[in-house]
């Protein structure tokens, strides 16, 4: 990955120019100028503030030259800016390249990055808009611990409002016993939450004892053993969870509840957003935050807490403990305006809070994702029928190697065909998902991933014996086109995680992934390892597709994808 070369002059670059985001912005340039040059070079286009003095004083600073041969401007060309061109010696370089030399590096340690993601209703279904939260978000979150940034990972669980009362009436209603809830909280919770929603619109008192409920848990006055009991379901609720979150390669550092912050709790807020004047009484009794032109409820007439109050006091206690450096949200486009409110409201609370280090991840929406039975309502259900769909794809193939009487392996195909389907969508936009195009053994898909994954441990695994450490890398061995093509795309990987994370775009890694994929299985075409008669190339060839494994497997980690060695 050529780490220790890019640290190198990250190092004399920061002895004029202070940023620890050097390492990542240096580029690897086209394929094509490489070849045709048979040079290997880095670029790094400065800062438009002082470029030009920047340019001099970079030109000559004294670089290691051991690693680097020249350095020289290149002059802006039409739309591209002017920039410092490193020629790298080749030796040296294969050899940072090819081996896993050092950790990449680490620079941001000191900016703590909290991302709440996935976050589901206690009471609604976890639907599809919630497998986009968790599968970007755990992206996004393995991305900035890769590029080290110290970084939590929250599940913000639904718990509160007039909708607990609901699910207790609903309980009540169907005899609900422990032990049923125990079993499948989620699915058990979700009916009696629907029982009572149907009742009440025959019978309007139900809804009038449910907001009782609520309005008593809220103000402390209700039983114990209530509290208690809704407890033990927020319990089996997590353990049922992380056996889903489990499949999809997601961990959680912390699962937080919107019943953390109460009416008790957050009324010194409401005292605090008095005493700013942001908080307005309205006729009807309600006390709303004006945003913009609009006057958003915090607190309902029967005095209870909406969703917006909970966020803030959320966001404050957020503040207090971690002092994050950015927090990111990563919710659906439709709440867009929520977190407008939340934002400018928390800001304007507290100064210490600025608004632009509070981000909305917006996401579009999928259409047409259900089960073979009809409408998927629970995601346990999708990830099923992903695994039972791949595991008839893989009885009926040909190529199958892995034990077809196990499903575990069908599981992690299906879970990454889920996955990569998603990921490699640009994230704001809507799309159609289709179960065919998805599993699909040929093009760009999760399959294709794993599939290299396996072909590449099955000759690195045949070949053992040959592979060696005290190996020197020479590019004399790799004047392919395609060799060459493979070096380039491996070189780029630490400039890719850079994008991936400027833009919050899991595609451009995706994508990334997908062109490895495609430059190693030319590779494997053209550069054979078993039908070579030199022992010497049979060696280098090895070490060029170990880094493409190694690389190719850290691309799958921070995806959150289970890497397979067989299927």
């Amino acid at each position: 990955m050529s780490a220790f070369i890019r640290k190198k002059i990250s190092e004399k670059i920061n002895q004029v120019y202070k940023s620890n985001k050097v390492y990542y912005e240096l580029e690897v340039p086209s394929k094509k100028q490489q070849l045709y040059e048979n040079q290997i070079v880095l670029h790094w286009k400065p800062p438009k503030e002082n470029h030009a003095l920047l340019l001099e004083s970079l030109k000559d600073l004294q670089y290691d030259n051991e690693l680097v041969e020249r350095v020289s401007l290149l002059p802006a060309q039409s739309n591209e800016s002017s920039k410092v061109e490193f020629v790298l010696r080749k030796q040296p370089y294969m050899k940072s390249l090819l081996y896993e030399d050092e950790d990449p590096w680490h620079a941001f340690s000191d900016e703590h990055i909290v991302f709440e993601f996935s976050s589901p209703n206690i009471a609604k279904p976890f639907h599809v808009g919630h497998l986009r939260s968790t599968i970007i978000g755990n992206v996004l979150a393995n991305l900035h611990q890769q590029l080290g940034y110290k970084v939590t990972k929250m599940n913000y669980l639904g718990d509160w409002g007039t909708q607990l009362g609901m699910l207790q009436v609903g309980v009540e209603m169907l005899e609900i016993t422990e032990t049923q809830m125990q079993l499948v909280p989620i699915e058990t919770l979700y009916k009696a939450y629907v029982k009572a929603n149907e009742a009440s619109k025959l019978d309007p008192s139900i809804a009038t004892r449910a907001r009782q409920i609520f309005s008593d848990l809220e103000t402390g006055s209700c039983e114990t053993s209530l509290l208690k009991q809704w407890s033990l379901y927020r319990d089996y609720t997590v353990k049922e969870l992380e056996v889903v979150y489990k499949r999809l390669g997601v961990k959680f550092d912390a699962y937080e509840w919107e019943s953390q912050y109460s009416q008790e709790n957050i009324l010194e807020i409401l005292q605090k957003l008095e005493a700013k004047h942001l908080l307005l009484p309205e006729e009807d009794g309600r006390k709303v935050v004006k945003v913009e032109e609009r006057r958003i409820p915090v607190v309902k007439s029967d005095g209870t807490t909406l969703y917006l109050t909970r966020d803030i006091a959320a966001l404050l206690d957020r503040w207090k403990r971690f002092k994050f450096s950015e927090i990111f949200y990563v919710v659906e486009n439709g709440q867009m305006d929520h977190f407008k409110a939340l934002f400018k409201t928390t800001s304007s609370l507290l100064d210490e809070i600025k608004e632009n280090h509070l981000k909305h991840i917006k996401f579009g929406r999928i259409h047409g994702m259900s089960t073979r039975r009809g409408q998927a309502v629970f995601l346990k259900d999708l990830l099923d029928e992903a695994r039972d769909r791949m595991f008839e794809k893989q009885i009926q193939s040909p190529n199958t190697k892995a034990s077809v009487d196990s499903k575990e392996t069908a599981d992690i195909l299906g879970v990454t065909a889920v996955i990569i389907n998603d990921l490699k969508q640009r994230r704001q936009r809507d799309y159609d998902f289709n179960w065919d195009k998805a599993l699909q053994m040929n093009g760009d898909t999760g399959i294709k991933l794993q599939y290299t994954h396996c072909r590449l441990y099955s000759l690195l695994e045949q070949n053992a014996h040959l592979i060696q450490d005290n190996i020197e890398p020479s590019l004399v061995y790799f004047n392919e086109a395609e060799a060459v093509d493979l070096l380039n795309v491996l070189a780029k990987f630490p400039q890719i995680l850079w994008q991936t994370k400027e833009h919050l775009e899991a595609c451009i890694l995706v994508n990334y992934l997908f062109s490895l994929c495609n430059s190693t299985s030319r590779c494997l075409k053209r550069l054979p390892v078993k039908k070579e008669q030199s022992f010497l190339k049979q060696k280098q060839r090895l070490l060029l597709f170990k880094a493409a494994k190694r690389t190719l497997r850290n691309g799958m980690d921070i995806l959150g994808l289970k890497c397979l060695n067989e299927m």
